[in-house]
């Protein structure tokens, strides 16, 4: 706990970097990778068309922000059923963190 002592955290750096052009660059890039992971996965819907999966700014109002979605009625189904989204951040070498599935709290 020593390297601790007097710690603290630097509010306006990390809010600097968290708008930074280059941070966002890079949460680009994941969401980015994310999206075309999904896409290769090959889903379609019923009408036989591919799944359309989007990548569009979200920004929050400290931070920079990407969204990776599937803007579709059956997106969610795909999501429960194949975890599409959730297989594809994994794929990219995201950890995913969720709703815990086993009931607990």
């Amino acid at each position: 706990m020593d390297a601790f002592h007097d710690f603290r955290v630097d509010r306006d750096g990390v809010r600097e970097l968290l708008n930074s052009p280059g941070f966002r660059d890079a949460v680009q890039a994941a969401a980015d990778q994310v999206g075309a992971a999904a896409r290769g996965a090959g889903h379609r819907v019923t009408s036989g068309e591919p799944l359309t999966i989007e990548v569009f700014d979200d920004p929050r109002r400290d931070r920079v922000g990407v969204t990776v979605a599937v803007r579709h009625p059956a997106g969610v189904g795909m999501e429960a059923r194949y975890g599409l989204l959730k297989r594809a951040a994994e794929a990219s070498g995201l950890e995913v963190d969720g709703l815990d599935t086993d009931g607990q709290p």
